[in-house]
């Protein structure tokens, strides 16, 4: 099914390989840049030494916050939904989850 599904997308896309000139002041990479050094400043600024296995939960967040900047006067109606649909997890299973996805993390360089 995948190898069918690339085999249809290799008509519609055009894969364009360029160097990237970052001294030119709008390269193709510039806002992708952006984003990830505000998600990278908002992670170290707010908690101080987030370790690599600590890195997943950090990254959700600022993902949860990206896609609900717009929320305005519901933000509290759209927290309440998610507070009601959500279930307890104890500690240890977030612990135990954290551990084991430490090592899809341990190329991520400390600093």
């Amino acid at each position: 099914m995948e190898k069918q599904l690339f085999l249809g997308l290799t008509d519609k896309i055009t894969l364009k390989s360029e160097k990237i000139l970052y001294d030119e002041e709008n390269h193709r990479l510039y806002w992708l840049n952006v984003l990830i050094g505000d998600i990278k400043n908002n992670i170290t600024g707010i908690y101080h030494g987030v370790t690599k296995r600590d890195l997943p939960l950090f990254l959700n967040e600022q993902e949860w916050r990206f896609n609900h900047r717009y929320t305005g006067k519901n933000f509290m109606n759209k927290i309440q939904k998610y507070v009601l649909k959500s279930h307890p997890c104890p500690k240890k299973a977030i612990i135990t989850v954290l551990n084991l996805s430490e090592p899809y993390y341990a190329h991520v360089s400390d600093g």
